[in-house]
């Protein structure tokens, strides 16, 4: 579990300093000592303190755990079910769940609570009438502390049983069989210093979202969707299914798992799994090593005898490719900029034009942003697999990493909305994104498709070759 000491914790008499004196006093009783009393009742009596979420997530979530294979406990837990729907209506709750759901590790369902006055309400009533079970209580925070919500600040009733997320860490991957150059070529990414929209954690996204055909949920799709059985919604729309968010694309304000998680100073992203690397050999000394971002965008270097060839960086519908040579680098692994926002990869920092696709220019009608923010190293929280051309299967570097996602034909996000609004043409929101399969992963070129321009520099044109050194 995670270590107390890891956070910061600001006074808890921040603005309550210079007081007089509190009074010695004790009450009637002779044991309780006496206040000073002003008249005004602390605020967390209306509303939830900074920094809980306080818009359509709820301040807290509470998880009622059970163990689906004790047939009284799960009696229990279909009682407890129905009893709370019944007395606490004006609650929101979700399905009874009966088996694991992503990072929690036994069956559950969950409650949430948007006032101090539910909260006070519902919490001394679980206590009593939790029975066998147990409960994990965890504050949203607009921070998106996920993390410390889960850990530091949470709450148990009853025996606990922590999401695995938060206490299992994903193999090293320099312990498995990838070839070690591609780690040791892997790309590094500078996050813009105002984006909001951070990498986000691949089995997280299917905990808020549910599997929909034209806006509508699938009947009898598999409950709960996990990234071992995720590509059984094949059978219920095949490449129409949308997995949707449950606040909705438009939600104001966004719910804070929007964000993803901010990289930590180390540039991994802590307790969430990011990124995917897919290698693909082509059994005459070339490899294709593809580095996929958690936020539908990638790069792939090409290495011949394991010597780093070209990059591709992936920009919206195109891209542009780079002789490895070109590229800026940290030692020897090269810098991508994330566009704000878009996410977008580009080989430097700047504006860029995007109005031509595959063209860039540093200013135009439709631009994407990227500096040097926040720095991110994918491999540290990545998935990896050998790709196998011949039989279009893939094959984990762990046994312990998921399979059956990279299978899924259906769309990572929400579909489009009808009407929604534009920019020069371009579309707010567009529809989410397929998965790797659908990236050209078998490719002649670096480049997923022709022609294909392999860039010797990378500047702009005001600038001069000697500014790089290459």
């Amino acid at each position: 579990m995670t270590d107390a000491f890891a956070f910061e914790y600001p006074s808890p008499l921040a603005g309550y300093e210079n007081l007089e004196p509190l009074p010695v006093e004790f009450n009637e009783d002779g044991k309780s000592i006496k206040n000073p009393q002003h008249g005004v009742r602390s605020k967390a009596y209306e509303e939830f303190p900074d920094p809980l979420a306080k818009d359509r997530q709820g301040g807290f979530d509470v998880h009622i755990y059970h163990f689906q294979n004790n047939p009284d406990q799960v009696a229990y837990a279909r009682a407890l079910y129905e009893r709370v729907r019944r007395e606490f209506p004006e609650l929101r709750i979700y399905r009874f769940y009966e088996g694991p759901l992503g990072p929690h590790p036994i069956a559950m369902f969950e409650v949430n609570l948007f006032t101090p006055a539910q909260f006070g309400a519902f919490i001394p009533w679980l206590i009593i009438n939790r029975g066998p079970l147990s409960a994990l209580l965890h504050p949203n925070s607009t921070e998106g502390e996920e993390e410390r919500n889960h850990t530091q600040r949470a709450t148990w009733l009853g025996e606990k049983s922590p999401p695995a997320m938060f206490h299992v860490a994903p193999p090293d991957l320099s312990a498995t069989a990838i070839p070690g150059y591609v780690l040791e070529y892997a790309p590094l990414v500078w996050l813009h210093s105002q984006d909001v929209y951070m990498p986000s954690d691949i089995g997280e996204q299917l905990l808020h979202t549910a599997p929909t055909v034209d806006w509508k949920p699938i009947e009898g799709a598999s409950s709960p969707v996990t990234l071992n059985n995720l590509d059984q919604l094949n059978n219920h729309g095949n490449t129409s299914v949308y997995l949707t968010s449950k606040e909705g694309i438009d939600a104001d304000p966004q719910p804070a798992w929007f964000g993803g998680v901010k990289p930590n100073a180390e540039g991994r992203t802590q307790n969430a799994v990011s990124s995917t690397i897919i290698v693909r050999d082509h059994g005459d000394g070339t490899l294709d090593a593809f580095y996929f971002y958690f936020y539908a965008e990638h790069n792939m270097i090409r290495f011949s005898e394991g010597v780093p060839q070209a990059i591709w960086y992936s920009q919206h519908a195109s891209g542009q490719a780079f002789t490895y040579r070109a590229t800026e680098k940290k030692d020897k692994r090269p810098i991508a900029y994330s566009g704000k926002g878009t996410h977008a990869n580009y080989a430097i920092s700047g504006n860029h034009d995007h109005t031509i696709p595959g063209f860039n220019l540093p200013g135009g009608l439709i631009v994407d942003q990227t500096d040097q923010g926040t720095l991110w190293d994918p491999i540290l929280s990545a998935y990896a697999y050998k790709y196998d051309a011949s039989e279009e299967i893939f094959q984990p570097y762990d046994s312990g990493y998921p399979v059956e996602w990279l299978n899924f034909n259906g769309q990572w996000g929400d579909d489009a909305l009808p009407g929604g609004p534009e920019l020069f043409g371009q579309k707010k929101y567009a529809a989410g994104p397929n998965g790797p399969k659908f990236k050209k992963l078998v490719r002649e070129k670096v480049c997923p498709s022709s022609p294909c321009v392999v860039l010797p520099f990378r500047i702009w044109e005001n600038q001069t070759l000697a500014e790089y050194g290459q």
